[in-house]
């Protein structure tokens, strides 16, 4: 896996790679989304939308019940019946009834329909699982949460990675395609074989060539990225603090991703 980390430090040759500032790519989309930190009265706000943060930790936790089950439990179990337990319940982040049921409808429509075709034999060989990797020409060290990765079927290319959003959105898409293509290439030497990104409210599938984006352009996005490094850890501290609604639930800021 050449120099992937898991939750130790990554090392090559029996030597000690040096420690840099950890980029997370949840933060920066969560920078890219809007979220910019504003304080105002004693209190900090991320001006994103609630029931959005809500959904998409309902399809994480879904996604992950689903598949961490085998493949032939996956074909005889509704996908739909995993997300009713996962679901928000009913409340002020909606802003309307007929909202909370549009949204709940579409997305289960739209799990129902990509579940029904994707990767039906196969293991997934990351599953919600945080990575990071040391960058050592921008002295960073990127930390990714893939949700979905599969084997490769391509010689010379690494991962088959796929990503859910609740909503599209062009920054966040662009941002993740460069993060990821850094991520293998460091990782593994070689880029990913696919990167699929699944827009679910609007039923789009956005499916890129890992091959087809050279390494150095992605580095320099990357770079560009890091400059929000500050920004984001500051982001992050008060977006998982609004969203640990209690102390048995998991953060939506670890696993199963903010946007």
């Amino acid at each position: 896996m050449g120099r992937l980390a898991g939750s130790m430090a990554a090392s090559t040759g029996g030597e000690p790679v040096a420690e840099y500032s950890r980029l997370h790519d949840y933060r920066m989309e969560h920078i890219m989304q809007g979220g910019s930190v504003k304080q105002g009265k004693g209190a900090l706000a991320t001006g994103l939308p609630r029931w959005r943060q809500q959904v998409q930790y309902a399809v994480g936790h879904t996604l992950n019940d689903f598949y961490s089950l085998q493949p032939e439990v996956r074909r005889e179990t509704p996908v739909q019946f995993l997300l009713e337990r996962r679901w928000p319940p009913k409340g002020e982040a909606f802003p309307s009834l007929l909202h909370y049921w549009d949204i709940k409808t579409t997305i289960a429509d739209e799990l129902m329909r990509i579940v029904s075709v994707n990767h039906l034999r196969e293991i997934p060989v990351m599953l919600y699982e945080q990575w990071f990797v040391p960058v050592p020409e921008l002295e960073v060290d990127l930390s990714m949460i893939f949700q979905l990765a599969w084997n490769s079927g391509t010689p010379g290319r690494s991962l088959s990675i796929q990503k859910f959003m609740v909503n599209g959105n062009e920054d966040v898409i662009t941002g993740f395609l460069h993060m990821a293509n850094v991520f293998c290439n460091q990782a593994y030497g070689q880029p990913p074989e696919t990167v699929e990104i699944y827009s679910l409210l609007d039923g789009r599938k956005h499916s890129f060539d890992g091959g087809a984006v050279s390494y150095a352009e992605s580095l320099d996005y990357v770079r560009l990225l890091s400059v929000f490094l500050d920004q984001a850890e500051l982001a992050d501290r008060v977006v998982c603090s609004s969203n640990r609604r209690s102390d048995k639930n998991e953060d939506v800021c670890g696993r199963y991703g903010l946007m």
